[in-house]
């Protein structure tokens, strides 16, 4: 079972905007590097492993864009995020895939940015699962609020305490201790 510090961080706080960043059209989105920061800090060193459970190249060609011959590279990948509660043993494990393109003038470049790109969408598209700290409320038109507040099942019904203040210390409003409505 994860401990129940584990459950509060992952069950009580809205996303700190200042973790969010926009891409061209304005969607929101965290990044790869904070994805596995967060990951670290919740579960530890060894509490958590990355699988990459399938990639193909998807495409390769010739993209020509005023008049320089670049490389066009697209990979899919399949990544397993498998999370380990204090003794090491899974209590969770979430599968999902993404396809990342880059194009660049040298084939290596091409090749490298592309695969890593898949692999960074798959990997935030499976700690998605984890709720709000790993970017699930961002689906929510954007939102930096808690989008799940209890759960019936691991760590459930989860009530945070009252402390009276209302607040987490950090300025922002903790979410309501009410349960989900089930």
């Amino acid at each position: 079972m994860l401990t129940r510090a584990q459950l509060a961080v992952l069950a009580t706080f809205h996303l700190d905007p200042s973790r969010v960043v926009k891409d061209q059209r304005g969607n929101g989105y965290i990044e790869a590097w904070d994805v596995r920061r967060r990951l670290l800090e919740i579960f530890g060193w060894g509490g958590f492993d990355i699988t990459v459970v399938s990639s193909e190249l998807a495409f390769d060609g010739i993209n020509i864009r005023d008049g320089q011959e670049r490389r066009e590279v697209v990979y899919r990948v399949v990544t397993r995020l498998t999370i380990k509660d204090p003794d090491g043993y899974v209590v969770a494990t979430f599968e999902d895939g993404a396809a990342g393109g880059a194009i660049n003038p040298s084939i290596e470049d091409a090749h490298d940015q592309a695969l890593k790109s898949a692999m960074s969408g798959a990997l935030k598209r499976c700690a998605v699962n984890l709720g709000t700290q790993f970017g699930l409320s961002l689906y929510n038109d954007g939102s930096l609020k808690n989008v799940v507040r209890d759960t019936l099942g691991h760590g459930g019904p989860f009530r945070v305490a009252n402390t009276g203040s209302g607040s987490s210390g950090t300025g922002e409003t903790e979410p309501s201790n009410e349960p989900a409505n089930f």
